[in-house]
């Protein structure tokens, strides 16, 4: 069974359950599934992923060749430290 159909089946069983205690049960679970990403409530995290994308539309970022070539540059300061 695919992600979709049982999401699709959850969804169909939360909407026609009338047990209000099941659905209490349901939704401290995904409270607490929320929890263990990092801390972060959904709404957290999508606000960081929107301040994220804000930040590289303005060029606030570092591309992989950048920190390639500050890797380098360590490395040889490392090195020079250590012979001299």
């Amino acid at each position: 069974m695919n992600i979709e159909v049982i999401k699709y089946e959850l969804v169909n069983k939360l909407l026609s359950t009338t047990d209000e205690s099941l659905l209490e049960q349901v939704d401290a679970i995904f409270k607490k599934s929320d929890k263990k990403n990092d801390g972060l409530t959904i709404a957290q995290y999508n606000s960081e992923l929107k301040a994220a994308e804000t930040r590289m539309k303005n060029g606030k970022y570092t591309t992989h060749d950048e920190i390639e070539l500050e890797s380098k540059e360590w490395k040889l300061k490392k090195e020079n430290h250590s012979m001299g």
